[in-house]
């Protein structure tokens, strides 16, 4: 090995030893359904919102947030999935971060919607 390698080696090395782990931790979380949407409540002490993503792709609900932990300076996050109905807008969803506390609003399309039929006597 030559010079160069021998220096590129040892960068490579010194990358991988400063890596901090991520503790990756399940956010506890709520969902309940009405008649108009899903609504899904997670508890994520500490997140920001620009710390905090949700997608959906190909049905999966995925929850990600990465916050920096005031003790040690380590990294923990938060991630957990959801499979959709296909019964769910999600294009027409909206969230909400507030005192650590994510509230997702996803609403049923519009054929998903209990529909109500009048039903009138004849006399």
């Amino acid at each position: 090995m030559n010079e160069n390698q021998v220096m590129a080696q040892k960068q490579q090395e010194d990358k991988i030893t400063r890596a901090t782990p991520i503790f990756r931790l399940t956010p506890v979380v709520d969902i309940y359904e009405t008649a108009e949407e899903l609504i899904v409540m997670a508890d994520l002490p500490g997140v920001e919102e620009a710390e905090l993503q949700l997608e959906v792709s190909r049905g999966v609900l995925t929850l990600e947030a990465e916050i920096e932990a005031a003790e040690n300076r380590k990294k923990r996050g938060f991630y957990r999935q959801f499979k959709l109905s296909d019964r769910i807008d999600a294009d027409a969803g909206s969230a909400k971060l507030k005192d650590g506390v994510l509230t997702l609003r996803l609403p049923k399309v519009a054929v998903a919607k209990p529909k109500k039929i009048a039903v009138k006597t004849l006399h």
